[in-house]
């Protein structure tokens, strides 16, 4: 993982049309990461937050017509994403850069083969057609656990269990050999079982291939087993980003330390899962200073006046502008007094 970022991502922002009159509002504002390869790089936070627009941008899949997206640097493996044309982001989106969808139902044409489906994208990317597609095909099929996969691959979506259509969708992702894999809520409505044994997956595929993965989740328990590195984001805006192990160790942000709060605890405990108040603002509508402030109970006026400045952490950084770690140590003795 040493060396320079496959991706580069340097203040990227996305903005949406809005209604005559107002101005667009913005989803992901001046998101900045990198990932190296054979690195897992985590992008979490809660529904709302920008983490699929950032995908979709990475992607090149967002609406032209109706959405602006700029950035001071967006590029894949030297190459500028935002001045590639159509033609060039054909071949590379389902090629060097693969991406797992979060409904996998959604994403499979209902109306064809699993196998044919597959044949598309080695035809596409690979060139590969008749006998080499479909020898191929059940290769793929063999290498994400599909059970029998000469009898499934002609198989239609509907046929297939959910964990067994995500199996599929990570093989038509592996079909172009990809560089960069972004894995958006890979495991969403599979029961644990299920999401034990596609986490695995992913995480021996990477280990074969060598290639990067973001992984898109609320899930911390996910994180925990899969990423190298975490990016937390709120309101369109990365407000912390640590190695994952010091991120769970010593969260630095009011909102990574409720995160980390909120996520079920092993062992089964019946315990209430504790829960962050209030909700995310809608794309364009956030208040003044930190987006995160009407719902941190460690906010105070500073927090409320200027939109925190980013401060670097070692190997990360901070938009905050508290240090967390007294200032719950402080609320934390507030409560005892109360109690």
């Amino acid at each position: 993982m040493s060396g320079a970022a496959l991706l580069e991502v340097e203040d990227l922002s996305v903005a949406f049309s809005t209604a005559r009159g107002r101005a667009p509002a913005t989803a992901v504002d001046r998101l900045s990461f990198g990932i190296r390869e054979g690195e897992t790089l985590a992008l979490v936070g809660e529904s709302g937050c920008g983490k699929s627009t950032t995908a979709l941008a990475l992607m090149g899949l967002l609406d032209t017509s109706s959405t602006r997206v700029d950035a001071t640097r967006l590029h894949f493996a030297g190459t500028d994403l935002l001045r590639l044309p159509e033609e060039s982001w054909r071949r590379l989106r389902g090629g060097s850069i693969g991406m797992i969808f979060q409904d996998p139902l959604a994403a499979l044409n209902p109306v064809r083969t699993i196998g044919r489906q597959i044949g598309e994208a080695l035809k596409l990317h690979r060139g590969l057609s008749g006998r080499a597609a479909r020898s191929e095909t059940l290769e793929l099929l063999r290498q994400v656990g599909i059970p029998e996969p000469a009898r499934r691959v002609d198989d239609y979506p509907h046929r297939l269990s959910g964990g067994m259509r995500q199996r599929v969708l990570i093989a038509m992702a592996l079909a172009g050999r990809p560089r960069l894999l972004i894995a958006d809520e890979p495991t969403t409505a599979l029961d644990v079982t299920i999401q034990a044994q596609i986490l695995a997956l992913l995480a021996t595929l990477q280990q074969q291939t060598g290639m990067a993965l973001l992984l898109i989740t609320h899930d911390l328990g996910i994180v925990g087993q899969l990423a190298h590195r975490v990016a937390v984001m709120y309101a369109g805006r990365k407000i912390e980003e640590r190695p994952t192990a010091a991120l769970f160790d010593d969260p630095r942000h009011p909102y990574t330390q409720r995160l980390l709060e909120a996520r079920p605890r092993r062992g089964g405990s019946r315990a209430r899962l504790a829960e962050i108040a209030g909700a995310v603002p809608a794309p364009g509508v956030a208040p003044g200073g930190c987006a995160f402030a009407p719902r941190c109970e460690l906010a105070h006026a500073a927090c409320r006046e200027a939109d925190p400045a980013w401060r670097q952490l070692g190997d990360g950084g901070v938009r905050c502008v508290l240090d967390a770690r007294v200032a719950s140590i402080g609320t934390d003795d507030r409560r005892s007094d109360a109690a």
